[in-house]
């Protein structure tokens, strides 16, 4: 993990000046990726969060605060609840690309008291999201594409083969691959599972995490929450969070199956690196439970493909 400073007094009292308001204080730091630092400040009334974005972004060329913040624009536009942008910057008071956005006052929820409920909220949101229209200027910004994890798998398959039925996986990625059926690609988030979401009293109070949002296959976003619903020992509502899509949308999901596939390779050749987020997002799991979970998906899988 790179290790980012702090706001210093100097760039919170240039960063008051962007935003406007009082006094900004750094309140807490989130828990941070590979790709992005996040700090919640403070005016001693209201919260905003700091997002700062890695060189894993611009040594691609790419821009990402720009592409978040026209990505929330969206969201406000089309009414899916997610946080506000409210100031992009770019080298001007620190050294990555920033991003400014309002604070949710809601948390994520990976154990919800009813389970049913809760998947066909994230299916119904889910449904919102994909039925966004994009402005022309946005095709620069979202850009067609498979996804980060399938030219991963595509370019280095070694990593999957390490794992004991990565062979098996493969192969029947491979199979499905061959038998895409073409569709209309629509606005993705293309990470969307539920430690994404922000909950508050039983509703979904926000969408977050919108670095790498494109336009894709609808069944991608579906297949990957799917998946991650099943690594919380959920098959059944996972199995109704698909149903709940299909029932919003009349989108019968051709590619489900093939996208299931390229799911279940992403923690490979061991999924126990993602325990440390599970952990941080408040469902405790050891690293054997998360390995055999994902066998079980991986066996299941296999099976109801063959």
């Amino acid at each position: 993990m790179r290790q980012v400073p702090y706001p210093s007094d100097e760039q919170l009292d240039g960063l008051r000046d962007k935003v406007g308001g009082p006094t900004l204080r750094f309140v807490e730091r989130l828990d941070a990726t590979q790709s992005c630092t996040m700090d919640v400040l403070s005016d001693g009334h209201s919260r905003i969060v700091l997002r700062r974005y890695g060189p894993w972004y611009t040594e691609r060329g790419e821009d990402p605060a720009a592409r978040e913040a026209r990505a929330l624009e969206l969201m406000q536009r089309a009414g899916v609840p997610a946080p506000a942008p409210l100031w992009v910057g770019n080298g001007d008071l620190f050294d990555e690309p920033v991003l400014v956005i309002s604070y949710i006052d809601a948390a994520p929820d990976l154990t919800p008291r009813h389970p049913f409920d809760w998947a066909e909220q994230l299916a119904a949101t889910l449904a919102r999201i994909h039925r966004v229209a994009l402005d022309p200027d946005d095709e620069e910004l979202f850009r067609p594409g498979v996804g980060e994890d399938a030219r991963r798998i595509q370019e280095a398959p070694e990593t999957i083969l390490r794992h004991p039925l990565g062979e098996a996986l493969l192969r029947r990625m491979y199979e499905l691959q061959a038998r895409l059926v073409p569709g209309p690609s629509v606005f993705s988030h293309t990470d969307f599972w539920p430690g994404n979401t922000l909950w508050r009293d039983g509703q979904l109070a926000a969408v977050v995490d919108w670095e790498t949002p494109a336009t894709s296959d609808p069944a991608m976003d579906v297949a990957y929450c799917a998946t991650d619903i099943r690594y919380l020992g959920m098959d059944r509502v996972a199995d109704r969070f698909v149903a709940a899509y299909r029932e919003a949308t009349g989108d019968r999901l051709a590619n489900l199956a093939y996208w299931e596939a390229v799911a279940l390779c992403r923690p490979m050749p061991d999924i126990a690196v993602w325990v440390p987020t599970w952990t941080a997002l408040g469902r405790p799991v050891d690293v054997d439970a998360a390995r055999a979970v994902h066998t079980k998906a991986i066996e299941d899988f296999l099976d109801r493909t063959a």
